[in-house]
This record gives structure tokens, C-alpha cells and sequence, in this order.
């Protein structure tokens, strides 16, 4: 999606975006998952309805208008944080608008009854946003391009706080430094405007977004490199380089990220030679 949006009707009015919060707060969610209630007219999205929590899907249902005509509804990746209540929530606005709505995920056999992501949202007024594939915290991440130039980035960049690569999960560190250069990329040629993650505050203008890449790559070069003397150094089971890299003052509920992010590394650096 261009920054002067050719593929939508330029009469049309803007597409809005709308946040809710889910009582989810902790060590990995922040403040809690947010939801984004995406809305063109009549029509409306929901992407990542966060967690099977009935006040807040009810508070999503209610965001996107007893009138709205729901479209379907999308997840950024397939942690339970995100997509446990998608399910759902899709099944609610079926059930409300008498039509079906179809619930997108990049990873079909995680989302349960999920189909495959459309390459990008349509209405009536023309191209609401671009699904972009952004791997790297896992293997099924994307972004959502929004009208505007507004990147809803999921799990991809947090507002606040560094994100987990999950190995587990298909998480990748060459594939996440891959996925933030395209957003920096994306952002220096005027393509994105904002960025909407899925955890935490906005960054709210084009040098912010800006910003918050360049901490984020600079962030995972930094920890590359900590890994690497450390591993030069002799550290080489987990539990030591774990107390080297991250200090004795880990708090024990971040230590499971901890170690993920140190299996991604060390993959890395061995993909690497």
C-alpha cells in the first residue's frame, strides 16, 4: 500500500481504527494484547481478538456497532494471547449479522478453523490495508498496512519493551532482522506512517516509528554480539551464558523469554558459522 492509497476511492472518508485493551496485563503481554477494531463505513475487521475473555469480546462487539457489517476477522500470529478468542468472536458477529465471517491466520492447523490470509482487506470503498509477512517472533507472523500508512505489527515490535523470538514456534532471528528491515525500509520511503503493536503504546508518527526499528535492531545486534564473546569466552551451557547475558537480577517470570531469545541467538550465530 502506497502512501497516497491509488487503490482505494479518494472520496471515500478514511478508514478508522479503534483499540481495545484486554485485561491480560503481565511479564510477556505488558499492559495486555491490544484488539484492533478496523472500521470503513459499515464494514469492519477485527484483528487479534486477544484472549477467550467473554467482557472483553463482548467489549469488541460492542466497539464494532450492533449495525456493522462484519467482514472477518484476523490474527497476527497464532499465541493463545492473540487468537483464543478469535474463534469465538467470529462466530458472535456470524451469528449477530446473520452472514458469514471469516476468521484469516497465517498458520491454519494452530488457528483452529481458520483459513488461509487474503493478501489483502477489501470493502466497498476500495483496499482497507495489506496483509505483510513479517516471520521472525514466529514463523506465522504478519502486519497489517493500514489506509494511512498505519502497521499494526502484532508480536513484531511492542510498545515499550523488546519481543521474544520463540524457536519453538518457528521463530527465527536472521528471519526477524529480515522483518525489521523491511519495516525500516517501509518507513523511510513513506509507505508507513505509524506503528500499532500488539502490546503496549503506538508510535505515533514516522520519526517515532523510525526510532523504535533502530532500537530494536540495534537491541538484537547488541545481544548477538553478548552472546557471541561469551560463547568465545567458553560459556557454553545455558544456565551460565543465561546469568553472563542477562544477570544474576533476571526476574524469574521473564527467564523462559530469556532462554528462548538465547536459543534464537545461538541458532543464529551457528546458521552463521
Amino acid at each position: 500500500m502506497s502512501g497516497d492509497d491509488t487503490d482505494r476511492d479518494q472520496a471515500a472518508p478514511p478508514v478508522e481504527l479503534l483499540v481495545l485493551r484486554a485485561p491480560n496485563p503481565g511479564p510477556m503481554t505488558l499492559t495486555g494484547t491490544n484488539t484492533w477494531v478496523v472500521r470503513d463505513g459499515a464494514q469492519v475487521w477485527v484483528v487479534d481478538p486477544g484472549p477467550k475473555d467473554p467482557e472483553h469480546l463482548a467489549d469488541v462487539l460492542l466497539a464494532c456497532g450492533a449495525g456493522a457489517q462484519p467482514m472477518g476477522v484476523l490474527v497476527t500470529h497464532h499465541h493463545a494471547d492473540h487468537a483464543a478468542g478469535a474463534a469465538t468472536l467470529a462466530r458472535q458477529l456470524s451469528a449477530r449479522s446473520g452472514r458469514p465471517v471469516p476468521l484469516w491466520a497465517a498458520d491454519q492447523e494452530a488457528v483452529v478453523g481458520s483459513r488461509p490470509l487474503p493478501a489483502s482487506l477489501e470493502g466497498d470503498s476500495g483496499t482497507v490495508g495489506h496483509v505483510i509477512h513479517l516471520p521472525g517472533h514466529t514463523a506465522d507472523s504478519v502486519g497489517l498496512l493500514l489506509q494511512g500508512g498505519r502497521m499494526l505489527t502484532g508480536d513484531t515490535l511492542l510498545g515499550g519493551s523488546s519481543t521474544v523470538i520463540v524457536p519453538e514456534h518457528g521463530g527465527d532471528l536472521g528471519e526477524y532482522l529480515q522483518s525489521l528491515a523491511i519495516l525500516r525500509a517501509m518507513t523511510v520511503d513513506g509507505r508507513i506512517s505509524s506503528l500499532h503493536p500488539g502490546h503496549g503504546d503506538p508510535y505515533g508518527s514516522p520519526l517515532e516509528a523510525l526510532e523504535a526499528i533502530d532500537a530494536a535492531i540495534e537491541h538484537r545486534h547488541q545481544r548477538i554480539e553478548q552472546v557471541r564473546r561469551a560463547r568465545t569466552a567458553g560459556i557454553l551451557t545455558m544456565d551460565r551464558m543465561l546469568r553472563v547475558v542477562y544477570g544474576a537480577e533476571l526476574p524469574a517470570e521473564l527467564e523462559k523469554a530469556a532462554r528462548w531469545n538465547l536459543r534464537a541467538t545461538l541458532d543464529h550465530l551457528a546458521a552463521d558459522g
